[in-house]
C-alpha cells in the first residue's frame, strides 16, 4: 500500500528558519507566513500601545526563585533586567519566538543570559535522535555557532501543533493582516478628508460656453492666482460669466472612519487584552476590577511561556509574580486582605492580616500586634 508520508518520514533532519516574517523552509517546502512586518507593526500606534503595555508589565514581574535569582534579575551587562525581559516579551509578540543563549561558567552552571535577534537563528531537528540544534549566525568574527537545545531558551508565544510549524511560535500579528490594511486605508482616508476640508476643491462653471482646453487652463490659473499666496483668504471676485461651487465632503466618509475603532477592537482581541486598553472606552457594564481581572488573565498568556521554558532548561520551578506588575500600589492586595479579615466570619485574624501585609512589603515596618491575654480569637463565649 502506498504510504504518502514515506518521503517525509525518511528525512533524518528538518531545518526550520525562524527569520521573523520571512517564509519558513521545511523539507524544501516554502511555508509563507509573511503577513505584517514586525518593524512596520511598531509604526501602528495601536499595536505599539498593546505591545508596549504587555511587554512592560511582563518585565515588571518579579521572579520567585532562590537558585538563579541573581541571574534572572540581572541577566545582561548591556541591558537592565527590565529592558532585557521587555525585549524578550516584545520579540515573542512580534515574531512568535524569542531566543536567549544561556552563558555557563567553568562548572557548566548557568551564569548569564544573552538575547539573540530572531533573524539570526535557525532550528534543525534530528529526527533520528529526536534532538534540536540551534544555529546562530552572529554576522561577526564568531561566524555561525550551533548550540544544543539545552543552551538556548526558546520562548514560544503560541504553538499551533501543525506538523510544519510545531517547533516555532506564532505571533498575533499573523491574524491581523486584513485589519491592519483596513486601518491603514482608513487613516489615509482621514488625512485626505482633512486636507480637503482645510483646502477644499472648487468647480468653476461658465454657462452657455464651450471652452477649449487652453481657455479652461487660463480660467483655472486666474482663479488660483486670486486664491493663493498673498491673496489667500481674501474675497474671490468673479464676473457674471462664471459660477463658483465648492466640492462638499461626502458625510458617509465619517462612517468609513469608524473602521479605526473596528481595527482597534480586532487588535486587542488578537492580543487577548480588553479593548478598553486601546480605545480608552470601557464597557458601561464592566467595572475597573473586572477589566483588571480580564487583563490579568490575558497577561498570564505571555508569562506562562517564559516560566515554562525557564523551568525546563534550568531544571527548577520558576514562577513570576504577576501582582508586582499589575498591583503596583498594593491596593488590590489590601482590598482582598480587608475582605478576608472583616465581617461576621473572617478567614484571617488581624494578626495574620498584619503579617501578610508586612511580609509582602506593603508595610515593611509594621509591628504586628500580639494576641492579648492568650486570646486565640475564638469568638465563642463561655
Amino acid at each position: 500500500m502506498l504510504n504518502p508520508f514515506k518521503n517525509f518520514m525518511s528525512k533524518q533532519t528538518q531545518t526550520i528558519s525562524t527569520t521573523g516574517y520571512s517564509p519558513f523552509m521545511l523539507n524544501g517546502t516554502l511555508l509563507s507566513t509573511n503577513t505584517v512586518d514586525a518593524d512596520g507593526a511598531l509604526q501602528n500606534s495601536d499595536i505599539y500601545a498593546v505591545i508596549n503595555r504587555i511587554a512592560g508589565d511582563v518585565a515588571s514581574c518579579e521572579f520567585k526563585t532562590d537558585q538563579y535569582s541573581n541571574m534572572l534579575n540581572q541577566p545582561s551587562t548591556l541591558l537592565s533586567a527590565y529592558n532585557f525581559w521587555q525585549a524578550v516579551s516584545a520579540q515573542m509578540m512580534l515574531t512568535g519566538n524569542a531566543f536567549v543563549l544561556i552563558q555557563r561558567n567553568g562548572n557548566g552552571s548557568p551564569a548569564g543570559l544573552t538575547l539573540i535577534p530572531f533573524y539570526q537563528v535557525s532550528i534543525t531537528l534530528d529526527n533520528q535522535q529526536n534532538v534540536l540544534y540551534y544555529t546562530v549566525n552572529y554576522g561577526d568574527d564568531r561566524g555561525q555557532v550551533t548550540y544544543l537545545a539545552a543552551d538556548i531558551l526558546h520562548f514560544r508565544l503560541f504553538v499551533s501543533g501543525q506538523v510544519a510549524t510545531e517547533l516555532v511560535g506564532s505571533s498575533p500579528l499573523n491574524s491581523l493582516a486584513k485589519e491592519i490594511n483596513i486601518q491603514n486605508y482608513s487613516n489615509q482616508l482621514s488625512l485626505s478628508s482633512l486636507k480637503n476640508a482645510i483646502a477644499p476643491s472648487y468647480t468653476i462653471t461658465v454657462p452657455a460656453a464651450k471652452l477649449e482646453p487652453q481657455a479652461k487652463e487660463n480660467i483655472r490659473e486666474s482663479f488660483e492666482k486670486q486664491n493663493s499666496g498673498a491673496n489667500s483668504g481674501r474675497p474671490i471676485v468673479l464676473d457674471q460669466s462664471a459660477q463658483l461651487d465648492s466640492l462638499q465632503i461626502n458625510p458617509d466618509i465619517a462612517k468609513l472612519l469608524n473602521n479605526a475603532t473596528f481595527s482597534q477592537t480586532q487588535i486587542a482581541k488578537a492580543f487577548c487584552v480588553p479593548d478598553s486598553y486601546l480605545n480608552g472606552q470601557g464597557d458601561e457594564q464592566s467595572s475597573i476590577e473586572m477589566i483588571r481581572s480580564l487583563y490579568q488573565n490575558s497577561l498570564s498568556l505571555y508569562i506562562r511561556p517564559i516560566e515554562s521554558e525557564l523551568s525546563l532548561k534550568l531544571g527548577i520551578d520558576i514562577k513570576m509574580d504577576i501582582n508586582s506588575a499589575i498591583d503596583v500600589d498594593h491596593q488590590q492586595l489590601i482590598s482582598n486582605i480587608t475582605k478576608l479579615s472583616t465581617g461576621q466570619s473572617p478567614a484571617l485574624t488581624p494578626q495574620q492580616a498584619q503579617t501578610i501585609l508586612k511580609q509582602t512589603g506593603v508595610f515593611p515596618n509594621l509591628k504586628v500586634s500580639a494576641v492579648e491575654g492568650g486570646d486565640d480569637n475564638d469568638n465563642s463565649t463561655n
